[in-house]
């Protein structure tokens, strides 16, 4: 085969594969779902960080909020550093078939294994607390009618997950009746670190949150529209040894 016959092959060959090839429009295109893409990711940390400061961050995430919420792309901003919060577990008080009371809590890093198992249950634990809404102050509920349908909406959701959780214990553990607290475990600061050694799951640092309603000493004006989780007066937490006489401790 002659040099020229290479060539004409070479540039057959080579017009085939531009043929079968990427057309200028199908480029066009990809780039263009390829831009908006990159727009949808970037999109939901600009309005986050911005917080409104920028006119341009809520326009744009509007815009692309159905890709956004499709693809997932709307997922939590609030990393743990430099300075995490409290954590939030549940502590299950359980009445047994026989009359004995036993009690566990969730989640528990030595029951609950392999540790993705541990930390569905921490989710869980967490959507509960974040959806609590004390129960209504009397007061408040002569007050204002609308503050009193968003409080009472928000309590019956609260209700519905928690009440939802018992009968799971229930028929879990086979009890006759299932109750749950929610307990903040908070960090130690510096000085209980490095004076007073505590560790990071001493039981002073539990602290079990009341379901109670607010002390009113405030006018409904003060009530935010949100109807966020007040902050409680803290109660020092039993320890796990420190169960009711005659309980039992089920392992998750």
């Amino acid at each position: 085969m002659g040099r020229s016959q290479k060539r004409k092959r070479a540039d057959d060959l080579a017009s085939k594969s531009t043929s079968r090839g990427w057309t200028a429009r199908r480029k066009r295109v990809l780039s263009l779902a390829i831009a908006v893409h990159l727009l949808a990711v970037v999109a939901e940390p600009f309005k986050f960080f911005t917080q409104g400061a920028s006119a341009a961050a809520e326009p744009v995430r509007s815009l692309l909020a159905p890709y956004v919420e499709m693809a997932y792309l709307n997922h939590g901003y609030f990393f743990f550093a430099p300075n995490p919060g409290p954590s939030h577990l549940m502590e299950c008080r359980l009445t047994l078939a026989d009359g004995k009371r036993s009690r566990l809590r969730f989640p528990d890093r030595d029951a609950l294994w392999p540790r993705l198992l541990y930390h569905r249950h921490f989710m869980l634990s967490e959507f509960l607390h974040q959806l609590h809404a004390p129960p209504l102050a009397a007061d408040v509920a002569e007050s204002d009618e609308q503050l009193v349908r968003d409080w009472q909406a928000n309590r019956s959701r609260y209700e519905a997950v928690r009440d939802s959780m018992t009968r799971h214990l229930v028929a879990r553990y086979g009890a006759s009746t299932a109750e749950i607290d929610r307990v903040e475990h908070r960090l130690p600061d510096a000085e209980e670190v490095l004076l007073r050694r505590l560790r990071l799951n001493d039981p002073a640092l539990y602290i079990t949150l009341p379901d109670a309603p607010i002390e009113s000493a405030f006018s409904p004006a003060d009530v935010p529209a949100s109807l966020v989780t007040p902050s409680f007066p803290m109660t020092e937490p039993q320890s796990a040894s420190a169960l009711d006489d005659g309980a039992e401790e089920v392992q998750p």
